[in-house]
């Protein structure tokens, strides 16, 4: 099958995803990558075929860069030589959607990472964009029954298709050296979005700190830390874009690693903390509690509740067997439920399925 995947990020979450899973689809398929100038392309087989899309750095800039005839044409003519069975698009980002209209002679399918947008002042480009996507795909890809559930209330669940999230356990093999875990150390991981909650994690020091004097809260990504509390002497800050090759230092190094999002449909750091054999603690939201196993792999805890949230890391940290034992459950959980092969053959399936579909109907329309 020739499946063309097309991602407009350079770095980050959605690139690592789009990389896992067509590199396990390029085992048995012919997989093409259409991406913008400077992702990260080392992160991709080699047997995939890239090609790098010029773009702007914002939505006004890309508009203008394709305004041009000639780029239009350029872009839609990559893809018509390509000749694909399958477009999937990892994402519903308000660019793609100017072009979606052109495509209708393809099938496609769309993987919507967060079908309810973030808090923000980009929600409302954000949710037509989404709506746009959905209008325009033959089939969605959603990560968990509750997102299923939520976008089934918009349109027909028969459209929405559930597959979990991959693995990350390529981060093991970025690492550039091996580091000891931290007696004490808590980590807070990825881009600072005052969806994730970061500051249910700070109000729980105290509470934290009268039971456990030494600890470390380690907080490591970019964004605004504007407005957070961040006092304590054992907070250490790390506030920028953490490069894939320094990732593993930081899971090697936590002795728990914690998401306390008050909202938000599912998230690539569990997979990277149990890459690593540490245990999460993550909030009822969404469907992250979906791939955390309560009191084997982690714990899962209410949202905006500082004191369950303090509560469930000194369980872990106070109990040596138990961390250690809740990381080595995440990691077989890993290996057995999310490998990219598996989540490859379930992502085959909904090509199929809809390669049949529209067979069928082809089908049906010469008949009458």
């Amino acid at each position: 099958m020739k499946i063309l995947q097309i991602i407009l990020t350079t770095q980050g979450g959605l690139i690592h995803y789009t990389s896992q899973l067509s590199n396990a689809l390029s085992t048995n398929n012919d997989v093409h990558l259409i991406a913008p100038v400077g992702f990260e392309a080392e992160l991709f087989n080699k047997s995939i075929n890239l090609y790098q899309l010029k773009t702007g750095d914002t939505l006004q800039n890309f508009i203008l860069s394709f305004i041009i005839f000639t780029r239009i044409s350029s872009f839609l003519n990559t893809i018509k030589k390509i000749n694909p069975d399958v477009i999937h698009l990892q994402s519903n980002h308000p660019w793609m959607s100017l072009f979606l209209p052109f495509l209708q002679k393809y099938l496609i399918v769309t993987t919507i990472h967060d079908v309810n947008p973030h808090e923000g002042s980009r929600k409302f480009e954000q949710e037509i964009s989404r709506n746009i996507h959905i209008k325009y795909s033959d089939a969605l890809i959603v990560h968990g029954d509750a997102a299923k559930t939520i976008l089934g209330e918009k349109i027909p669940k028969k459209k929405i298709f559930n597959i979990p999230h991959g693995d990350y356990s390529f981060f093991s093999r970025l690492k550039q050296h091996n580091y000891d875990e931290e007696k004490g150390n808590i980590l807070f991981f990825g881009r600072i979005e005052d969806y994730k909650g970061l500051r249910y994690l700070i109000e729980a020091i105290p509470q934290i700190e009268k039971n456990i004097p030494n600890i470390k809260i380690v907080i490591a990504g970019s964004g605004s830390l504007e407005g957070y509390n961040l006092e304590s002497k054992n907070v250490i800050i790390y506030n920028h874009y953490i490069p894939d090759n320094e990732v593993g230092a930081f899971f090697q190094k936590a002795a728990v690693v914690v998401l306390p999002y008050i909202e938000g449909t599912q998230t690539g750091i569990i997979p990277i903390a149990y890459a690593f054999k540490k245990p999460v603690i993550v909030t009822n939201v969404g469907s992250i509690p979906e791939v955390v196993e309560n009191g084997k792999t982690g714990f899962i805890v209410p949202s905006k509740d500082p004191k369950a949230l303090a509560e469930a890391i000194v369980k872990i940290l106070m109990d040596d067997n138990l961390r250690k034992k809740m990381g080595e459950n995440g990691y077989r959980k890993m290996m057995e439920e999310l490998s990219w092969d598996k989540i490859a053959e379930m992502t085959i399936e909904v090509y199929k399925k809809i390669l049949y579909l529209e067979g069928a109907k082809k089908l049906n329309d010469k008949d009458t």
